[in-house]
């Protein structure tokens, strides 16, 4: 027999209503906390994302940005606590979602970051042959470690369960409206990592919307089981896609980011073996660093990137898909090894002496970072239509395609070399010579 959750049946609702225990994270937020979720975040799988800063080299620049896995993983599961508040007032989803399906919500914006590792992201963009990503790698924590003896004792949903949803196998009309709270251009991730990204670094860019607006607009769009917005909550959603546009521009794709994000790309492609880069992946950031400036054949360029003086290397071109689209696609179809034989022809070309990696080719992440596959309710029409109808700012962002001109190849040279670099005439040209021996 299907259990109903019928009058907010879980018991982390119930403690969203009346909490009994709490732990408090930036900015002034109580998470309410039952005995269950206590339980899982003192296993040490858990634990240790309080060793993993959420920004990684964003703290080079912005060096307040020091907040970590472990409180951006609280803040989504308190904003999945309430957008189930939310929906749970609408009669049909109250309905038709089991308790086995909010439990698997509950807990996939939990543990939805565990499987990350130090400087995840940068090292993921590499696609590496044979690393696991951090989905593989948090499926296997959930399901074969203290985690999933947890969720076995204490919970009606399975690890399996867990896993599933967060791999994106959705199967009910209320199981997929679930999963667009996940993973959707208004959703609980996005939703917490923007404000609290913004508040860590000290920029107000990413908390520039009213977000408890934001969440009273949400609503279901049956036609699709996604989220949708009513007309009221508009403006709100305007505001968090161009929030999400500054601090892409500002703060996660700032230029002196990417010549570390470069850097340590260029370290962990040069460690001596498969077997140490997967070592990564078991560390603490410290560690991590540690690591690889005492492993990698990077010496000097892991010195001046993790070492006590830091050096980071200088930009001396950059370019988008929009000003010089043929150098940035060629540039980002490259594998990583072919990036790094292209910066050392570049090297050659451009004279910068015969210290290893003085010269360094930067290409973005591949994959889109926007989207705007989100629909409006019209209460007119009693229908459905895309936000970027309805929204002059989203249309303009989706019409002129925001990682075309926020992401850029950039190139980055040390810092003795820069000055030259930059009165050169022809770097455009050379850059294409590099790619095409």
């Amino acid at each position: 027999m299907v259990t109903r959750a019928m009058n907010c049946s879980i018991l982390e609702l119930d403690a969203l209503r009346n909490p009994q225990r709490v732990i408090r994270i930036a900015y002034q937020q109580d998470v309410p906390l039952t005995e269950r979720i206590r339980g899982l975040i003192d296993t040490p799988a858990f634990h240790r994302l309080t060793h993993l800063s959420q920004l990684g080299l964003v703290a080079r620049v912005y060096p307040s940005a020091n907040h970590t896995r472990f409180e951006h993983s609280l803040g989504v599961y308190h904003l999945a606590l309430r957008y189930l508040e939310h929906f749970m007032g609408f009669a049909d989803f109250a309905k038709s979602v089991t308790t086995i399906e909010l439990e698997t919500f509950v807990l996939a914006a939990l543990l939805h970051d565990i499987g990350h590792w130090a400087y995840c992201h940068p090292i993921e963009d590499m696609r590496l042959p044979g690393l696991a990503g951090h989905e593989e790698r948090a499926a296997k924590i959930i399901c074969e470690s203290e985690i999933a003896e947890k969720i076995d004792s204490q919970w009606t949903c399975a690890p399996q369960d867990v896993a599933r949803f967060l791999s994106g196998e959705v199967g009910s009309a209320s199981e997929q409206l679930l999963f667009s709270m996940l993973s959707s251009p208004v959703d609980i991730d996005k939703m917490d990592y923007l404000q609290r990204d913004s508040l860590h670094a000290g920029v107000p860019y990413g908390r520039n919307y009213d977000q408890q607006r934001l969440i009273l607009g949400l609503m279901a769009d049956p036609t699709v089981n996604q989220l949708a917005l009513s007309g009221k909550s508009l403006t709100a959603a305007e505001m968090m896609v161009f929030a999400r546009y500054v601090m892409f521009s500002e703060v996660y794709w700032h230029k002196t980011v990417r010549s570390a994000t470069a850097m340590l790309q260029c370290c962990v492609q040069q460690m001596p073996s498969a077997e140490n880069i997967e070592a990564i992946c078991s560390l603490s950031d410290t560690e991590a660093e540690s690591y690889i400036l005492h492993t990698t054949e990077a010496g000097t360029l892991a010195s001046e990137l993790f070492g006590p003086i830091r050096k980071l290397h200088k930009s001396v071109f950059q370019c988008n898909a929009s000003n010089n689209p043929d150098i940035y696609h060629r540039v980002a179809g490259l594998s990583y090894v072919e990036l790094n034989a292209a910066s050392r022809r570049l090297q050659e070309l451009l004279n910068c002496g015969t210290t290893p990696n003085a010269v360094l080719i930067d290409a973005p992440p591949t994959e889109l970072e926007v989207q705007f596959d989100l629909n409006v309710y019209d209460k007119i029409t009693d229908s459905f239509t895309p936000l970027s109808d309805r929204s002059p700012v989203v249309r303009v962002l989706a019409e002129e395609q925001f990682d075309y001109h926020v992401k850029r190849v950039r190139i980055f040279v040390r810092s003795e070399f820069a000055e030259a670099c930059r009165s050169r005439r022809d770097l455009d040209e050379l850059l294409l010579q590099s790619l095409s021996n």
